[in-house]
């Protein structure tokens, strides 16, 4: 009421300084049906906002006259219920819709017209979605006990939140949450990112199996990042010494050191920490026993020719069958490692007779590039990004 008394003062005293100032105190006149009618023009914007404010006034006092009433009270009451129970159910489409911010919007108007804790709750999930954590807590607290002990998506948004700030307690926090939700993939995915900010491969390396159990990874992602966490984790330890990454591969179990991506892993953080000749090692004793396959280790390029028992490895397969194309590309890979790049050409170039593929058709080039012959070089490369 008080803004719309300031709105008439504010209305006249224009009205009359305005004409007053140009010398023109302006006049109004109305004719319909037979009447008229004639004002000055600030007699007409009086009895306009007059007309405005009687009307307000007779409104506020009939709204206040019927909710003391029975029925009054009822009629604006289920008029509320229902306009609530609308934005609710508008709020609900907007989250099935993928739109949590405007579902946010919908749920925050329908718990003004009727103060539901559901609402809030359902209010809460969407903040929450749209990953606004003040407004997630706000709306949580508003909920009261109708959430109460249901925290999970909140807290994860909260985690999530402060993995980049501060990854420290962001590593505390998650294994708080792993504790308490044991079961939860969110929880779970969100700790793999956590222990990675926080460099914790330890726990990262723990976390695989539960990780494993849940179907959002199919195979193939699941050993891209068993492959990645084992690599890191052996890097990790072996920057304070060898002794100390022996020790870490000891302490595996038989079968994680037979299972392959973890033995590649190994392998490549050997390679990284500039252990060529025990890569070599772990190599050839996993091909021994078949716990990995030369194309796995093709693809990761950790054949070498520091460890000679690994070299007569692969030349007795390669007498056995000449022409096993996986053997051929790891004996070119440990000739350019041994920088012979003619005795490379040359199982290169009877592997692309054997079977053309783009990696050989690079690994071609790059023997023809050190041999010199630039022309064969360049033919290599067109032939690779063809294939």
């Amino acid at each position: 009421m008080k803004w719309l008394i300031a709105l008439v003062v504010l209305l006249i005293v224009g009205a009359i300084l305005g004409p007053t100032a140009s010398g023109n105190a302006g006049y109004v006149l109305i004719q319909f049906a037979g009447w008229s009618i004639e004002a000055t023009v600030v007699g007409l914007i009086v009895v306009l906002v007059a007309i405005a404010l009687i009307t307000t006034v007779i409104v506020s006092i009939l709204r206040r006259l019927l909710n003391k009433t029975q029925k009054g009270a009822a009629w604006f009451s289920n008029r509320s219920d229902r306009k609530a129970k609308q934005l609710y159910e508008e709020g609900i489409r907007l989250l099935l819709d993928d739109s949590p911010e405007d579902a946010s919007l919908k749920f925050s108007a329908a718990y003004k017209k009727r103060g539901a804790q559901e609402t809030a709750a359902m209010a809460a999930l969407a903040a929450c979605l749209a990953k606004d954590t003040g407004k997630a807590q706000y709306w949580h607290d508003e909920a009261g006990g109708f959430v109460k002990g249901s925290d999970t998506l909140l807290n994860i948004l909260k985690v999530s939140q402060q993995v980049s700030a501060d990854p420290h307690n962001a590593d505390k926090a998650v294994q708080e949450l792993l504790n308490k939700h044991p079961d939860s993939a969110h929880v779970a995915f969100l700790a793999k990112t956590a222990f990675k900010a926080s460099g914790n491969y330890n726990a990262l390396k723990d976390l695989l199996p539960k990780l494993k159990q849940h179907s959002e990874l199919s195979p193939a992602d699941f050993e891209r990042l068993e492959y990645d966490v084992y690599f890191d984790y052996f890097v990790s330890v072996g920057r304070n010494g060898n002794d100390a990454l022996k020790d870490a591969w000891q302490s595996l179990s038989s079968k994680q050191r037979s299972d392959a991506t973890i033995r590649l892993a190994y392998a490549s953080a050997l390679r990284h920490l500039g252990e060529q000749e025990l890569s070599a090692k772990v190599i050839l004793k996993g091909l021994k026993r078949e716990d990995i396959h030369p194309a796995g280790v093709n693809a990761l390029k950790l054949f070498n020719g520091k460890h000679g028992k690994l070299v007569e490895f692969v030349q007795e397969k390669l007498k056995q069958n000449p022409d096993d194309k996986d053997y051929l590309y790891a004996f070119a890979l440990i000739a350019i490692d041994n920088q012979d790049y003619s005795l490379a050409q040359r199982a290169l170039k009877k592997l692309v007779d054997i079977q053309p593929n783009d990696k050989a058709y690079r690994l071609l080039g790059d023997a023809y590039y050190a041999l010199g012959d630039s022309q064969l070089a360049a033919n290599a490369y067109k032939q690779a990004l063809a294939d």
